[in-house]
């Protein structure tokens, strides 16, 4: 019941506070595969359930072992996992996940959603494996705006997906994480 009233928020709050400029590429998510990774069964469902609005093709994994073997069977463009997982962490999970794409040819996208804020943690994150680096309480538009960009990142052949970052300075220098984060706009919203 808890989980149908926040999915009733969230399609809501979609409904009203649409990420403005970026409204028209989120057709992009359509089809996109992303496997999300959290111990916390809640948070699996509610960001699946978020996710499958836009019709993104999404599976779970509560644990690294099980994440790992569902990425054996199933190609996704991005993993999105938390930090503190039981026995082993998303840092670990990262790196074997990339590791495991980089066998097979793959690229592949992590994405830490967190509970920690501390920036050498996300640091470590960024030196170990994710592409970007969120943290809980989850900016909803924010997100979903940076996956819209993922998505089409994956599917142009330029390294920066166009028309959405056409804005954003091609500087070398520059990650991924921060050309996405200059494209987002300021209007933000939290669930």
């Amino acid at each position: 019941m808890f989980l149908a009233l926040v999915a009733h928020e969230i399609l809501i709050g979609v409904a009203m506070y649409p990420s403005n400029r970026f409204l028209n590429n989120l057709s992009a998510l359509q089809g996109l595969q992303v496997l999300i990774v959290d111990n916390n069964v809640d948070c699996c469902d509610l960001m699946m359930i978020l996710l499958q609005l836009y019709g993104v093709e999404v599976k779970q994994a509560f644990s690294v072992p099980q994440a790992l073997e569902i990425f054996e069977q199933w190609q996704p463009y991005i993993v999105v996992s938390d930090i503190s997982l039981p026995n082993e962490d998303g840092y670990a999970l990262i790196q074997k996940v990339k590791s495991k794409a980089k066998e097979r040819g793959q690229v592949v996208l992590g994405i830490a959603v967190t509970g920690y804020a501390d920036e050498k943690m996300r640091q470590r994150g960024l030196s170990t494996g994710f592409d970007l680096w969120f943290t809980k309480p989850l900016d909803i538009d924010e997100f979903v705006v940076m996956l819209a960009c993922l998505a089409i990142y994956q599917q142009s052949s330029d390294a920066i997906a166009q028309p959405i970052l056409s804005h954003v300075p091609r500087h070398s220098d520059l990650s991924l994480e921060q050309q996405l984060e200059t494209s987002v706009s300021s209007d933000h919203h939290h669930f």
